[in-house]
């Protein structure tokens, strides 16, 4: 974590993997979801949508490695 303190963390319930735990978490979340809603919305259902959806979607997952804790969810 390169993080004094954890954006996310592990999952509580239901699943596997992290969920955020504080603004700078919810405002990451929040940038990815508004980056594929306006690029499905502009582009439509084509291929650089797609690729722009994917990129918004590794860039948080590494969002989430560098600045989580350990991913996990009920019983880890």
């Amino acid at each position: 974590m390169i993080t004094k303190h954890p954006w996310f963390g592990p999952k509580q319930k239901l699943g596997w993997g992290w969920t955020p735990v504080s603004w700078e978490g919810w405002t990451a979340s929040a940038v990815c979801v508004v980056a594929v809603i306006a690029a499905q919305l502009y582009w439509g259902p084509s291929l650089t949508a797609g690729l722009v959806t994917m990129g918004s979607v590794t860039v948080l997952l590494i969002v989430c490695l560098l600045t989580g804790t350990r991913p996990g969810g009920p019983g880890l």
